[in-house]
């Protein structure tokens, strides 16, 4: 694949050199930033949540939602939220389910995204 990447290179110095850009620009990689939970959002269990996120691009590929928990190690995985939530919706509603009270952050993964994209932390505590 990186041959092919030299190869565009090339025939774009090449024709640069003979006139402006014939080659259509790439599209920009698709993008989703999550807009709630907002910085300090409390959730308690059992509740239920509106997750929503805002697109720039057009994702088709369904989305899982996931919720981390942070622990001294890092982030880990601890529920799956929603899965295969069609993109163009913007957001989902689910329920929080019973965990430990603590810091929390939404997670949403698409095989078209380039990362996964997160949520500021939030807090979750039990009714």
């Amino acid at each position: 694949m990186k041959w092919i990447a030299w190869s565009r290179a090339q025939l774009l110095r090449i024709t640069d050199r003979l006139g402006p850009s014939r080659v259509p620009a790439a599209p920009p990689p698709e993008s989703l930033r999550v807009r709630s939970p907002d910085e300090g959002t409390r959730w308690t269990c059992v509740e239920r949540q509106r997750i929503s996120w805002q697109c720039s691009g057009s994702l088709w590929h369904p989305c899982d939602v996931l919720l981390e928990r942070r622990t001294d190690e890092g982030w880990s995985l601890v529920a799956l939220l929603a899965a295969h939530v069609d993109p163009r919706s913007l957001g989902t509603s689910v329920v929080v389910p019973e965990l430990p009270a603590g810091p929390y952050r939404v997670l949403i993964t698409s095989p078209e995204l380039p990362t996964a994209v997160c949520s500021p932390p939030l807090e979750i505590s039990r009714s």
